[in-house]
């Protein structure tokens, strides 16, 4: 009796136990990257609020007061919540602000956070008000 070439049914079953145990693997290692790009769109989106919401803070007229304050908005297709708290630093003139974003359906985990400092804009004859421990003086 002549043996035949090929691959028995036990060589067979191996085979596809390998091949399937590396196909899971990279499905999950795709899998974390997707979830990974998501999370870093999130956080970059929740940046942009961020900074746009101490951009407009810094364009109005007067120093926003101490405390805090919140909002909503859509961006990019999704709902976020923003709030801010503006304190004191013990300089003349310059205020700490703290702003956290976070999505609408979950308020309770900040995204992205940031700190940015916010003064009162140049007054009227172009002067600069100064920032220091001092009292305030015009500088000229």
């Amino acid at each position: 009796m002549t043996r035949q070439r090929g691959f028995t049914l036990i060589e067979i079953l191996a085979a596809m136990a390998i091949t399937a145990f590396a196909l899971s693997a990279a499905y999950y290692a795709v899998m974390q990257s997707i979830g990974a790009i998501d999370r870093l769109q999130d956080k970059t989106f929740a940046h942009w609020i961020a900074l746009n919401q101490l951009t407009e803070m810094r364009l109005q007229p007067q120093v926003a007061e101490t405390g805090e304050n919140n909002g909503d908005l859509e961006y990019a297709d999704q709902r976020w919540i923003w709030r801010s708290r503006v304190s004191e630093t013990g300089v003349d003139n310059l205020y700490r602000v703290d702003i956290a974003v976070s999505k609408e359906n979950s308020p309770d985990d900040v995204v992205q956070d940031i700190v940015g400092f916010i003064g009162p804009p140049i007054v009227g004859n172009g002067r600069i008000l100064p920032w220091s421990s001092e009292p305030a003086e015009e500088t000229g």
